[in-house]
Parts: C-alpha cells; structure tokens; sequence
C-alpha cells in the first residue's frame, strides 16, 4: 500500500513539473499579436525587409522619397532632399482623400443622409434655384461625378479663376451643367472645396479644429499645415502638408477600416465605400470617394494622389498585404513602382 502511494505521488511531482513550460515553448497560435498603432512613433522592421527592398532603389530612376509599412511597422524608408524624413511636404491633392476621410468622421451616424443630399441644400444663401444644379447630390461631388463644365488639370482655367474668388463653393454652383450628374467621370477640385465647405459649416469650431480634435490628435500628427481660402476654409483640393510618416498615419487608419486602437474613428461603412468603385476614371483607374483605385498594380488596394510639377505623392493602402506604401519625388510612374517593384515583394514575404 505504502509502495502504491509512492507510485502516485511521484506520478503527480511529474504531471505538475511538465506543467510548467516555457512561454516560448508554446504553440504560435496562443501567442498574442497586438496590433502596432504609431500613435506616438512607428516601429521598425527593417533588418530583413530592407535587403529586398534595397535593389528597387537602383532599379527605379530620378529622385524620390520612399516609405512602405508592413504588419503595422516600418519594413523600409528612403529619404533624399528635398523630401526629408521630417519635412512638410505639400501633398497637394492628396488632400481630396483627407476630405473624404474627414466626412465620414463628421457624417458618422447619418452617411447615408448627407452623401445622398443635394449639395445645393447645404448653401441656402447662395438663392441657387437652378433644377440641374439641384441634381447633383453630395455623393456626386465625392466621386467626380457632377457634370459641371469645370477645367482643371493641365488647362486649370476654372481653379485660377475660383482661387481669385472670395467664395470658393458658389465660383462652383455657378458652373454650367454639362451633362447629367452621376454619369462619367470629370476631374474637379472645386467639388471637392463644396465638400469641404459643407463641413467646416457643420461643425462648431471649424473644419481645421474638428480634424486635429477627431483625427490628427488621437493618430499622433502635431506637425502640419493646412492653407485656408479667404474665408477660413481649409483648401479642400491641394491646401494640406504633411511629413511622409504621418501621411502613412492617415493611410493606416484606413487599412484598419476606420479603427485606431481602441476607438472607431470611422466607421468601417464608410471606409468601404470610399474605397469602392463609383465611377470609371480611365485605363488605369477606377474612381471611389476621393481615391483612385489602380487596376493593375497586381494586388487590391486604392491611393490618395497628388501631383504639382516638379513631384508626385501617393499613400498606397493595399490590404490584401496588410501594407502602406508612401511615395513623393519626381518619377510620375507610380503604377510601374507598384506593380513592378513593391507589390511582389510584399507578397513574397522575406
């Protein structure tokens, strides 16, 4: 009997003793695996990463800045003047997305409501009884979609004439219709200052104060700048600076559908629908609420953009890659760095 409860007792010593493993020991599947929010400062990643990022930058001519975050973290940076890490860089219209993201943070409970009203009810003032300016609704301006005879791009007629103005929105409502809204594809800053101009009007401060409260404060951006018109409203097309790692903030927070730590900054509605097809743009684009959706980059992804002679400016959110990817410099052929360099990098892993 005495023997039989040795027996056990040591059976039990041993049961207990093999209890207590390493941590490290344990399966990968009970690991934790926080996300990585730079709130305060990106982590890094680069040890291996960098090695296969490094030849692109031989690969891909002229002179540019370079940014990608993978898993939350910072896989490669490349900085040249006059792009430097800490610089504000004027993103030009990567501001249009900035605008798209700020509506859904001031339209949170009620997106459906405002993206689908007529853009004219919001400008009682401007005594604007025209039947086909009443058509275009909100939405119509978030997409480029308005049909108002408006030149911009390379023959910039109409944003001279509007940035001469005292009252950029009504330059814009008094704009011919050209054809019925909703049905192609017109590229116009001047629908994008309405956008903006509906939401300084509804928020109490101003827009400038609601987005650094909403958005820029709890993702860790302190430095910007942002131009004004002359009546105080932050320049919706091209008015916002920014350094490259906060740029990459902002992409992140949409790669994350809207969430940024503990909090739902947008909703995940609305990130959706920024993010999907609206309205063909051209070959290499389709068209969402203020980002351009590329169609052969070789992965899912959309794109604030910009471009001001002498650079261009893109933040990539690819989120089949669980990737961001930040460009600004002089090389214009931002699908070819996409689709030739960074997106088979990404999806072979290192």
């Amino acid at each position: 009997m005495r023997h039989s409860s040795l027996i056990i007792l040591s059976l039990l010593l041993i049961i207990g003793c093999s209890d207590k493993r390493d941590p490290q020991a344990l399966p990968t599947a009970t690991k934790p695996n926080p996300e990585n929010w730079p709130t305060t400062a990106w982590k890094y990643d680069t040890l291996k990463s960098s090695a296969h990022f490094r030849p692109l930058i031989d690969s891909f001519p002229g002179k540019y800045s370079l940014l990608i975050v993978n898993n939350g973290q910072i896989a490669f940076e490349h900085y040249q003047e006059p792009y430097a890490k800490d610089s504000l860089i004027h993103v030009n219209s990567c501001t249009k997305t900035v605008i798209s993201l700020l509506f859904g943070a001031v339209f949170k409970e009620q997106l459906d409501l405002n993206e689908n009203r007529a853009a004219i009810d919001y400008f009682p003032e401007y005594a604007i009884n025209d039947s086909l300016i009443r058509k275009i609704k909100v939405r119509h301006f978030l997409s480029m979609s308005s049909g108002l005879n408006w030149k911009g791009g390379i023959d910039a007629t109409d944003v001279i004439r509007m940035s001469n103005t005292s009252d950029w929105a009504k330059y814009v409502f008094e704009r011919a219709v050209a054809e019925p809204p909703g049905e192609n594809f017109h590229y116009n800053s001047g629908g994008t200052q309405v956008i903006s101009t509906i939401l300084h009007k509804q928020t109490n401060e101003g827009l400038m104060a609601f987005a650094q409260e909403q958005i820029f404060n709890p993702l860790g951006i302190s430095a910007f700048k942002w131009d004004r018109t002359p009546k105080g409203i932050p320049k919706a097309g091209w008015g916002l600076h920014l350094k490259m790692q906060d740029m990459a903030r902002l992409g992140y927070l949409l790669l994350k559908k809207g969430k940024w730590n503990d909090a739902q900054i947008l909703s995940d509605e609305w990130v959706a629908k920024m993010s999907a097809k609206h309205i063909a743009a051209n070959s290499e684009y389709d068209y969402g609420y203020q980002v351009w959706i590329p169609k052969t980059i070789g992965t899912e992804g959309f794109l604030f953009r910009g471009s001001y002679p002498p650079s261009t400016k893109i933040v990539a959110v690819l989120p089949e890659l669980n990737s961001v990817v930040v460009y600004v410099g002089e090389n214009y052929h931002t699908i070819d760095l996409l689709r030739d360099f960074i997106v088979p990098v990404l999806k072979k892993g290192w």
